[in-house]
């Protein structure tokens, strides 16, 4: 399903805010979030800015062409693994590329930080996202609270 699907990740700017915004705040999204709160535009801005200065943090859009299909972020945690979150936005849904931003997204990772874990939190109930990961390479390693910890077998 995702031959032939090509896309550019590029880094996230101030200027993605309102549909990094959207996406969030989509249901599907929200029920498949840690945090299942509607988020505010004022407290997302202020987190979208302090993220993008984070040297820690990558927010990459997934492109191709004009059209956004969605965003990765990778998170290098102190002492531990690098986490990714994904998401499609929600008219690219069901299409096949988030295996292919999620290849781009560990490919960029690794590039960033070479040797470093990468994992995965996923909630039980999002078999979208579990089914993802696994086809890319991650198996179920722990739990932790309601959560999956998916690991990165590369």
């Amino acid at each position: 399903m995702t031959e032939g699907i090509t896309l550019t990740l590029r880094l996230a700017e101030a200027c993605d805010a309102d549909d990094l915004l959207a996406w969030r705040n989509d249901p599907v999204t929200r029920t498949n979030s840690r945090n299942t709160a509607e988020i505010s535009r004022e407290s997302h801005d202020a987190w979208l800015l302090r993220a993008l200065a984070d040297a820690n943090r990558r927010i990459w859009i997934a492109e191709r062409g004009v059209e956004r299909l969605g965003t990765v972020s990778a998170v290098r945690n102190v002492g531990g693994p690098v986490e990714l979150s994904i998401t499609v936005a929600p008219a690219m849904r069901g299409r096949g590329v988030g295996a292919v931003m999620l290849h781009a997204a560990l490919a960029e990772t690794a590039r960033i930080w070479p040797g470093d874990a990468i994992t995965a939190m996923i909630r039980p109930s999002n078999g979208p996202s579990l089914r993802l990961f696994e086809r890319c390479g991650f198996v179920a390693t722990d739990r932790k609270d309601d959560l999956l910890i998916y690991r990165w077998r590369n």
